[in-house]
């Protein structure tokens, strides 16, 4: 059996990753979503929600219509201000993610996309990567896409940012980079990153 190849596709908040997936997608390749994958697993595996109110307390949950549910807000607003206990988290949630993106491309061919903001900073996620690609784009453009996404104040944004590596990490470890900005050519970039997944061993 030919196993899909994985381009991790990783950026900052509001440089344009899911954009940039989007491109990818129109071109015939399957997206994993960890970000929204992750928020699903929150909501149907049980293990990992009592695993989480573990390690941040019962502030985490909230009651909707008779269910305990993960207060995803609250999350944040606890691990945005303490990287340890983020780190924690993370640790803790990468297994439940990375197993379900195995199950995911178990049948999958050609070029898959693993999207994802962590993949360059944890050794365990970036295992699974046949390749990684970072998407960039000015700070400014950046903070102004999250808060109008968001709709959350600049100061949220920058806490948040402070909290990420710099572009200038990411580039460091990546094997490709698209800058995601208007007048990109970014179908034509895509392509060439295509052309060479496909020379991956």
């Amino acid at each position: 059996m030919i196993m899909a190849k994985v381009l991790g596709v990783t950026g900052g908040i509001g440089s344009g990753k899911s954009h940039v997936c989007k491109v990818f997608a129109s071109l015939g390749c399957a997206v994993y979503d960890s970000d929204s994958r992750t928020k699903q697993l929150y909501e149907e595996n049980e293990d990992l929600l009592r695993g989480l109110q573990e390690l941040l307390g019962k502030g985490i949950l909230k009651k909707i219509k008779g269910k305990t549910v993960l207060d995803k807000k609250a999350m944040a607003s606890v691990i945005f201000s303490d990287k340890a206990l983020m780190e924690k988290v993370k640790e803790f949630v990468y297994p439940f993610v990375m197993e379900d993106f195995k199950k995911w491309k178990r049948w999958k061919r050609g070029v898959v996309l693993f999207e994802s903001a962590v993949i360059l900073e944890n050794d365990y996620v970036r295992g699974f990567m046949d390749k990684t690609l970072v998407v960039t784009a000015p700070l400014e453009e950046r903070i102004a896409r999250v808060i109008k996404r968001d709709i959350i104040s600049i100061e949220e944004v920058e806490s948040r940012l402070k909290s990420q590596c710099s572009d200038q990490e990411r580039i460091a470890k990546a094997d490709f980079v698209i800058e995601s900005v208007d007048g990109s050519d970014i179908e034509s970039e895509a392509r060439k990153i295509l052309k060479q997944m496909i020379t991956v061993n």
